[in-house]
């Protein structure tokens, strides 16, 4: 995603992309017990992906007169965002429904969706911390790299 994000087309192709895997994991995630219809997986992929794919075109818009070290965290930003939509939306049916509750010898309390919402916003932490170490550093050691190659070239 850093090293392809100059142009919309690609910023489209590799939002795209990595939503449509990030949409993927999210389901594969999801409470089994939770029924989803494959409509509510269509919608849900659809509107994760497209939604991710928007927020990715107007950060890279937003920043466009923005120096450069600010351009390159524009990736991990709509990376960042579109985690918050797409982990929801892939879990919608747990959203509206909850998770259930058990006690901590096993017993079943009932379902929950205060901690549908707890679990959301940890995982969606998560993945951003996760993501963070990579594509920060990328970005920083990318500016100065290339930094480094305008100071040589205009040397001389």
């Amino acid at each position: 995603i850093l090293a392809f994000y100059k142009s919309t087309p690609q910023v489209v192709f590799w939002q795209f992309a990595n939503q449509s895997f990030n949409a993927v994991v999210n389901y594969t995630n999801r409470n089994a017990k939770s029924p989803i219809t494959n409509k509510q997986i269509a919608m849900a992929f659809g509107s994760a992906t497209t939604t991710a794919t928007a927020a990715a075109i107007g950060f890279k818009y937003l920043f466009k007169t923005a120096p450069s070290i600010f351009q390159r965290w524009v990736p991990f930003l709509a990376v960042a965002f579109a985690n918050c939509i797409n982990i929801p939306m892939m879990r919608q049916q747990e959203v509206m429904e909850g998770i259930a509750v058990v006690s901590e010898d096993g017993e079943p309390l009932g379902e929950s969706k205060r901690a549908t919402r707890k679990a959301m916003t940890q995982v969606c932490f998560s993945r951003i911390l996760m993501a963070c170490p990579g594509m920060s550093k990328a970005s920083i050691d990318a500016d100065l790299f290339y930094g480094i190659l305008r100071f040589s070239f205009n040397t001389r």
